[in-house]
């Protein structure tokens, strides 16, 4: 019996799908491949038939549907992979959807972007792989062309939160920080070197959406050429000081590390983070498109989490840290909000992480609004 043979056949979205044996398919990025969905379609609303590729096709899920459900803006498709068995299962989801000008290529994307296929440029690059998207950027901005959406993927979480940081310096050249707020962290390094990388081509990026979720942190950047642009996304970076004695934190744009040794609210030798992209994660337009046409309750929720933390301070509290350095009972969230509003600050929560406050506050107004809290009964 061939591989092709000993298959599921699955339906997403609007895709047919023919899973083989051997070949990787997680059916949990369901959640994450809707989202991406939404945010194509928002990103690139009024544009039509921008070529496609997927730099690790796998079974070619994400490309048929990016094909099929953002309304034509994808057109001439390239699904890329150098595994013979996922090209053969990208080959067959191909034919089973019927999808026209669409082209596999069994081949690593490096040698892919050196091919005739890339001469001409693309208007969306997906890069979903295994680990950190970091070796496949390079490659990434050679195709793109001015106004394309690069969407990129990383599943390294262990390297972007802080458990390896040998590892983060190496494939991202930023140091990560082992924090309440790790995982927005991870996305602000993400996007950091990929507005380093694409500024060596005279591009800038404009964030459209970033997503912390599971095991992995997916970002939607929108690419505008020119050295003005570049600089301005350069100018976006900078570097976060974090005080894990009493969770204060201070950040600063700029190349260099200007921040101070020692925390101003206690003393006590801060712990450095950087370089990240400082501005926008995300573009509240493009969120409200994308909630206009979600669907599912999760999605519209965590939606509305993400347009909240627009024009909000980076970063944000874990409520748990704060009652534990404090020294006090766990805190019913809503009483926390409460306060801090009454205080006169903005306060709310966020996507990555529940029982979480995004707030202009500092770590002394946090921690005086956390005493005068309420207690969970």
């Amino acid at each position: 019996m061939s591989a092709m043979a000993q298959s599921s056949e699955i339906a997403e979205g609007r895709a047919k799908l023919r899973i083989p044996n051997g070949v990787f398919f997680n059916p949990e990025m369901k959640f994450c491949r809707d989202y991406s969905v939404l945010a194509i379609r928002a990103a690139l609303k009024g544009k039509k038939r921008l070529r496609l590729v997927d730099a690790t096709a796998a079974t070619g899920v994400r490309a048929i549907r990016y094909r099929k459900e953002c309304g034509g803006i994808a057109g001439e498709t390239f699904l890329v992979d150098l595994n013979a068995s996922a090209a053969r299962s990208a080959s067959a989801n191909v034919r089973l959807n019927r999808l026209k000008n669409a082209k596999v290529v069994k081949a690593s994307f490096a040698k892919f972007c050196q091919s005739s296929h890339a001469e001409e440029k693309f208007g969306i690059v997906e890069l979903d792989p295994f680990g950190s998207p970091v070796p496949l950027l390079y490659d990434a901005a050679r195709v793109l062309r001015n106004g394309a959406l690069l969407s990129a993927t990383a599943t390294d979480m262990a390297v972007l939160c802080g458990a390896h940081p040998k590892a983060c310096l190496k494939n991202y050249q930023a140091k990560p920080l082992k924090s309440g707020y790790c995982h927005e962290v991870a996305v602000r390094i993400l996007l950091g070197k990929i507005a380093r990388t694409v500024s060596e081509f005279n591009f800038g990026i404009k964030p459209v959406a970033s997503l912390s979720h599971l095991h992995y942190v997916k970002v939607f950047a929108l690419l505008e050429s020119g050295a003005e642009n570049a600089v301005a996304s350069i100018k976006e970076t900078g570097f976060v000081a974090h005080c894990n004695k009493c969770l204060h934190r201070v950040w600063r744009k700029g190349v260099a590390n200007s921040l101070p040794a020692k925390c101003p609210a206690c003393g006590a030798q801060f712990e450095f983070a950087g370089p990240l992209w400082l501005g926008e994660i995300h573009d509240k337009k493009a969120l409200l498109l994308m909630l206009k046409e979600a669907k599912d309750p999760k999605l519209q929720k965590l939606i509305r989490l993400q347009a909240g933390e627009c024009g909000m301070p980076p970063f944000f509290f874990d409520l748990h840290q704060v009652t534990e350095k404090l020294g006090i009972r766990a805190l019913a969230f809503d009483s926390v909000v409460r306060e801090l509003k009454r205080m006169g600050f903005k306060a709310l929560p966020v996507h990555f992480r529940p029982n979480c406050v995004k707030t202009d506050a500092d770590s002394p107004a946090m921690n005086r609004a956390a005493l005068s809290a309420k207690a969970i009964k």
